[in-house]
């Protein structure tokens, strides 16, 4: 009887010691998962466009292309939040007749001579888009921005037949 008892002790311990094993097991399929660093945030890019428009000017058909494109070649601008964004480069092309009238790449430094240096440092070229014409002038509209705001700076670019062209700031109340 004696051995009959150490030998159910001897099972109740060789259980206890598999039920410790099988715990062992379990844990070591238990994986703790720490928080990992974060992406590091990608620059918001503006959605490439490319816009052709036709039109008269001075009895000639012309056709204006205006394509934009988020140039990584252009400082990037960051703002209040820490969100950063690459400016654009947008080209205008004008041509009448197999002609080119006007090629022209603009960043928003091209905008210099009439936007304020400390707004064009936290500011985009957003848009330039065609507007009308007069009887001397192909006349479009140009947009320099604080990115992702309502805050900008209108524009008005005026070409004329000889590929001459113009710019002033608009006032927002016209």
């Amino acid at each position: 009887m004696r051995s009959f008892i150490l030998y159910i002790l001897a099972v109740l311990v060789c259980a206890a010691c598999s039920a410790d094993k099988a715990k062992d097991a379990e844990s070591s399929d238990l994986h703790i998962l720490l928080p990992s660093e974060p992406e590091p945030a990608k620059a918001v890019r503006m959605p490439m466009s490319d816009v052709t428009t036709r039109f008269q000017f001075q009895g000639k058909t012309c056709e204006a292309q205006i394509f934009r494109t988020a140039d990584e070649t252009l400082d990037k601008v960051t703002d209040e939040q820490g969100n950063e964004f690459v400016d654009n480069r947008i080209t205008l092309r004008i041509t009448t007749g197999g002609r080119t009238l006007v090629e022209r790449a603009f960043t928003k430094k091209s905008f210099a001579s009439v936007v304020e240096d400390k707004f064009l440092r936290h500011a985009i070229l957003e848009g330039i888009v065609y507007d009308t014409i007069t009887p001397q002038h192909i006349v479009f509209d140009a947009s320099v921005s604080y990115p992702q705001s309502d805050l900008y700076v209108p524009i008005r670019l005026t070409i004329s037949a000889g590929g001459h062209l113009g710019m002033e700031t608009v006032d927002l109340l016209e």
